[in-house]
């Protein structure tokens, strides 16, 4: 008897596990629109990033191969600017992509007001004192959702970024370095 459940469980095994194994790879779906990020989402970014920044898609802002990105306490999750907020105004199906995304320098008083009200405020915030150059970059993505990002910079080869989407959050915070 046991022998032959023994056999029934192997052949069932075979029978079932056969056309798993016979699977050559992902045949694509004949009715799915292809489409090319790269010319579909292609816009301008802002040049005054360019030194540390890349974008994906349209869809992702991460660093480039000059700079490193990296949460405090952490070497190995990388950082990265999604067009898909993490707090949405509403719920919508869909990748999410940028529509807008603006940047410029902040000036003595602006970056003062932001280490005032925002940078204090997050617990993980390292700095005693407001940034010696802080650049904020604004965007919008497809459903208007707005996100606010400040890079922070205390030297030309380390700084910092806090993402504001709506509010600035301690997991939002991460640390960028020039290789």
């Amino acid at each position: 008897m046991f022998k032959k459940n023994t056999l029934a469980v192997m052949t069932a095994a075979l029978l079932m596990g056969g056309p798993v194994l016979a699977h050559n790879g992902q045949v694509p779906d004949e009715k799915e629109q292809q489409v090319d990020c790269r010319t579909l989402f292609n816009f301008t970014f802002p040049k005054i990033l360019d030194f540390m920044t890349s974008i994906d898609c349209n869809q992702f802002i991460s660093n480039n191969d000059d700079w490193t990105w990296r949460y405090p306490n952490s070497y190995f999750d990388r950082p990265f600017i999604s067009a898909f907020s993490p707090r949405t105004r509403k719920s919508e199906p869909g990748i999410r992509f940028f529509r807008r995304i603006s940047a410029y320098e902040a000036d003595a008083a602006e970056r003062q007001e932001a280490y005032e009200t925002i940078f204090k405020n997050l617990r993980n915030f390292p700095d005693k004192q407001a940034p010696k150059k802080m650049i904020r970059m604004d965007t919008v993505n497809d459903i208007k959702d707005e996100t606010q990002i400040y890079f922070g910079f205390n030297s030309e080869e380390a700084g910092w970024a806090v993402v504001c989407a709506p509010d600035c959050a301690p997991e939002y915070f991460f640390l960028i370095e020039k290789r």
